[in-house]
């Protein structure tokens, strides 16, 4: 009867552990998907803007010759809006950015209030391989 009692709280035990580590894995993929949807989106409108500001520059380079001094200081102004254009976006996205990374952070912190002690053991755990693969070279 005793080691039916240790037996069940056993396999309650490594229930749980795989239950956590489940949810444990599904909080860092969505953690890791937001991070890499919003690296996509950074690339992607950072690439955006600097080409149609490559394009700007050359269009400006080509028809210098021929630009007046009133068409050059209108053409320096739209570059300096392109430019700040340019600035605007990224600084939205690098604020994008941040607020993922907060939202990670605030899960991962919510994550360790619930669970003090398992928190402890998986950092454990994972300085404990951090060790070994460092002390391998």
């Amino acid at each position: 009867m005793a080691n039916d009692t240790s037996t069940n709280k056993t396999d309650d035990a490594k229930a749980a552990a795989e239950n956590l580590a489940n949810r444990a894995g599904t909080a860092a993929h969505k953690v890791g998907g937001a991070a890499r949807s919003a690296g996509k989106q950074v690339g992607a409108v950072a690439s955006e803007e600097l080409h149609n500001l490559r394009a700007d520059l050359d269009d400006l380079i080509a028809r210098i010759p021929s630009l007046s001094d009133i068409d050059l200081e209108d053409a320096k102004e739209k570059l300096m809006a392109k430019v700040a254009s340019t600035r605007d976006a990224a600084r939205d996205i690098a604020d994008d950015a941040r607020e993922q990374f907060d939202q990670g952070v605030e899960c991962s912190r919510d994550y360790v209030k619930e669970r003090p002690l398992q928190s402890v053991g998986y950092a454990a755990v994972a300085g404990f391989l951090l060790g070994l693969l460092i002390t391998r070279r």
